[in-house]
């Protein structure tokens, strides 16, 4: 199952098209080249950036997910890495 945190980030490239996204992933369809944010697998981690195309594994379809934002390519993707590590350590 997928969740979507509020509020979600968002990378330019893939903006326009936030909904249809997520309507995507969520349906389990592929999308062209979108990355995901997701909670991490280890917990030693703070995140996971994972291929849209990875969740169409048995592992990620058990797992329950937890989506904290969606980039287009990776420049996006560490963007929004950067703003996700600095609102958890500002909160702390």
């Amino acid at each position: 199952m997928i969740k979507f945190v509020k509020p979600l980030h968002i990378g330019k490239s893939i903006r326009h098209k936030k909904l249809r996204t997520m309507r995507r992933i969520t349906a389990g369809k592929l999308c062209n080249n979108v990355l995901l944010i997701t909670d991490p697998s280890n917990p030693e981690n703070l995140f996971d950036v994972i291929e849209e195309k990875v969740l169409l594994f048995p592992y990620y379809q058990e797992r329950e997910l937890t989506v904290y934002g969606i980039a287009g390519n990776k420049g996006e993707a560490d963007e929004i890495l950067l703003k996700l590590i600095e609102e958890k350590y500002a909160d702390s």
